[in-house]
């Protein structure tokens, strides 16, 4: 039985990418139909950036309180259901993570080589029979559980309707990858 991990950023001595969502919009082209939700939830709408993504010239930004702040191997970008690579990152897991997603360039000040968003598209359902949302009367206040059923064609890395593409969950194969790569930034919570 494969596992399934849910992506998590835990380690605050890894600093985050300046840029958000209302960065892109105000860099998004305004001829090509797009409406302000397709950046602010494009990760539920599956928004797609490539065609027209301007590599932006960001920085990372430390946590409050950190004295000795590091720049991540591959961290995940709070944007939406996506990750930040580093140069290196993106060489070690660019071939793994393009078959998922898009990896959009960004400028890092003072960094020679570019950064990489991978934007996630693809989904996987859940398995109902591990998947439930917490209730207080009528009203969804928070997921209880969330597990996922082993396939032949998973892919590495996905997001769910259920949680409305709100996090990245990834398959042994990704975290074996990060793991054995030792790249730094992300962690990873095993699901039932």
């Amino acid at each position: 039985m494969s596992n399934f991990y849910v992506l998590k950023y835990t380690d605050y001595r890894y600093m985050m990418l300046g840029l958000d969502a209302l960065d892109i919009i105000r860099k998004a082209p305004r001829d090509i139909g797009l409406e302000f939700d397709d950046i602010m939830a494009f990760s539920r709408r599956d928004t797609r950036f490539a065609s027209w993504w301007r590599e932006p010239e960001v920085s990372f930004t430390p946590n409050e309180g950190i004295e000795k702040a590091l720049i991540p191997d591959v961290i995940i970008w709070l944007a939406g259901a996506a990750l930040v690579l580093s140069p290196r990152a993106y060489r070690m897991l660019g071939d793994l993570l393009k078959v998922c997603g898009e990896l959009l360039p960004v400028r890092v000040m003072n960094e020679s080589q570019p950064f990489w968003i991978f934007n996630c598209l693809v989904k996987k359902n859940v398995d109902p029979a591990r998947s439930a949302w917490k209730y207080e009367g009528d009203m969804t206040i928070q997921i209880n559980s969330i597990g996922f059923t082993e396939s032949e064609d998973d892919p590495v890395i996905f997001k769910t309707d259920f949680d409305n593409c709100s996090f990245l969950y990834c398959s042994e194969r990704f975290k074996a990858a990060v793991i054995d790569l030792e790249l730094k930034g992300l962690s990873f919570s095993e699901l039932p």
